[in-house]
C-alpha cells in the first residue's frame, strides 16, 4: 500500500494555511531541539510495536518555554490538568481545525466508537488511554507529564501500517527557573514492511515542522491567563 503523500501534503498545507496572521504570533519563541538517540520514545514498547523491522524515522522536537506568571494560576496547582488543557488546546485549536474539518468531509464517523470532533469535546478531555480523536488519533499513553499519541492513519487500522507516527505533548513545571516547558514531539515511519530510507520527502518535512510549531503554540494559548 503507497504512503498517501498527496493527503499528507494537502492536510499539512491546509494546517499551516488556517493559521493564517496568526502563524507568527503562534509560534514566536519556539525552539526545535536535536533529538537524541537515547530519547525514551525511540526505546519505547510502542515504536518497538508499531515500527517491527526498525525503520529509519523522521522526527522532531519543538518546545517553548512560558514564566509561570503568564499561567492560569489554577491550571499551576495540577499539573495534570495542565497537560489536559494544552493537549485540548493543540487539537482545538486554529492549527487543526482545518485538518479536522477536511477529515470530516472525507471520512464516515464511527457510530460505534466515542470520537472527539468539536472544539468542546477536546477541549474539554481528560486526554485517557484509547481516547480517539477526529478518528485519525489514538492516546495509547499517558502521565501527569505527557500524553502520548498514535496517528499516521485511521484509528479503525489496528496492526501495522505503511505509515505511521507517534505525537507525545509534554509539559513540565520548573518552578526554580520560574518557567513551564511545553513540548510537541513527533516520530513518522514506515512500519509495514522493510525500507532503508527516510520515507518522508523534504518538503512534506519542512510542511509538517510549521504545523507542529503552530499547533505547540495554540495549545499554550489555552493555557495563558485571560485578560
Amino acid at each position: 500500500m503507497p504512503i498517501p503523500w498527496k493527503v499528507l501534503s494537502r492536510t499539512a498545507a491546509a494546517g499551516v494555511a488556517g493559521t493564517g496572521l496568526f502563524f507568527v504570533y503562534l509560534t514566536h519563541g519556539i525552539e526545535m531541539v536535536p533529538m537524541q538517540t537515547s530519547d525514551p520514545i525511540f526505546h519505547s514498547k510502542f515504536h518497538a510495536a508499531y515500527n517491527p523491522n526498525g525503520n529509519p524515522t523522521i522526527h522532531d522536537l519543538h518546545i517553548i518555554r512560558v514564566p509561570l506568571n503568564r499561567i492560569d494560576q489554577s491550571l499551576l496547582d495540577d499539573q495534570g490538568k495542565l497537560l489536559e488543557r494544552f493537549c485540548g488546546g493543540v487539537w482545538a485549536g486554529v492549527g487543526f481545525s482545518p485538518e479536522r474539518i477536511l477529515h470530516s468531509l472525507i471520512e464516515a464517523r464511527d457510530a460505534t466508537k466515542s470520537q472527539l470532533w468539536t472544539r468542546s469535546d477536546l477541549l474539554h478531555s481528560q486526554y485517557n488511554v484509547r481516547t480517539d480523536i477526529a478518528g485519525n488519533f489514538e492516546v495509547v499513553d499517558r502521565t501527569d507529564k505527557s500524553i502520548l499519541i498514535r496517528g499516521g492513519d485511521k484509528t479503525s487500522v489496528r496492526g501495522v501500517r505503511p505509515l505511521d507516527a507517534l505525537i507525545e505533548l509534554g509539559v513540565s513545571i520548573d518552578r526554580e527557573q520560574g518557567v513551564v516547558e511545553f513540548a510537541f514531539k513527533s516520530l513518522f515511519f514506515q512500519g509495514l514492511g522493510v525500507s532503508k530510507e527516510k520515507m518522508m520527502p523534504a518538503p512534506i518535512v519542512w510542511l509538517h515542522e510549521q504545523y507542529a510549531k503552530a499547533m505547540l503554540g495554540d495549545g499554550v494559548r489555552y493555557v495563558l491567563k485571560q485578560g
